[in-house]
């Protein structure tokens, strides 16, 4: 095969490839999801890990967290996240004891509200309408978030512990709950 016949080879390969990558139903033909589109859907919370200034680091919420965020298409979300394991109350809730109050309040964090994402620098805001912790009721909070396929993480870099807490920042790591699943 002469030089000629190499080139007019390696030239009709790489015609053949384009045209297949160009072809509707083939992977890269597909327009790639947006941050919005990747994040839809039902996240079960692994993990919480707080971080102290000194660096040391602890679970505020235990090891057996429990949590779970949806994200809509419409752009409303909801977050809950609650340890397992508090203490019931003995009566009714609203007559709780200052004990059990502040074990229920201690043990939990919730908040919903519409979100935005911002694809460019991976980044989503939360708009918060309402929150178990009242210092975040009509407030924005920013998160940068890293996915990788159905695991979802961010760092909170001030946590609901409050600006006077010991705590540096808070990351939580969230799996995709599969769809059709209970």
């Amino acid at each position: 095969m002469n030089k000629r016949s190499l080139w007019k080879t390696i030239l009709a390969a790489w015609l053949a490839v384009i045209a297949f990558l160009a072809t509707p139903g083939t992977a890269s033909a597909q327009p790639a999801k947006s941050l919005a589109e990747q994040l839809i859907g039902a996240w079960y919370l692994v993990s919480i890990t707080n971080t102290r200034v000194d660096g040391t680091k602890y679970e505020a919420f235990g090891p057996d967290v429990n949590g779970l965020i949806i994200f809509d298409r419409n752009g409303r979300y909801s977050m809950q996240i609650i340890r397992r394991g508090r203490p019931a109350f003995v009566g009714a809730r609203m007559e709780g004891t200052a004990e059990e109050n502040k074990a229920a309040v201690q043990g939990m964090i919730s908040h919903f509200g519409t979100y935005t994402f911002n694809d460019r620098d991976r980044s989503i805001t939360f708009h918060v309408e309402s929150s178990s912790y009242p210092n975040w009721d009509n407030t924005d909070q920013r998160r940068n978030i890293v996915l990788l396929v159905d695991q979802l993480s961010w760092s909170d870099p001030l946590p609901a512990t409050g600006p006077q807490s010991t705590d540096l920042s808070s990351d939580l790591v969230w799996m995709r709950i599969p769809s059709g699943s209970q």
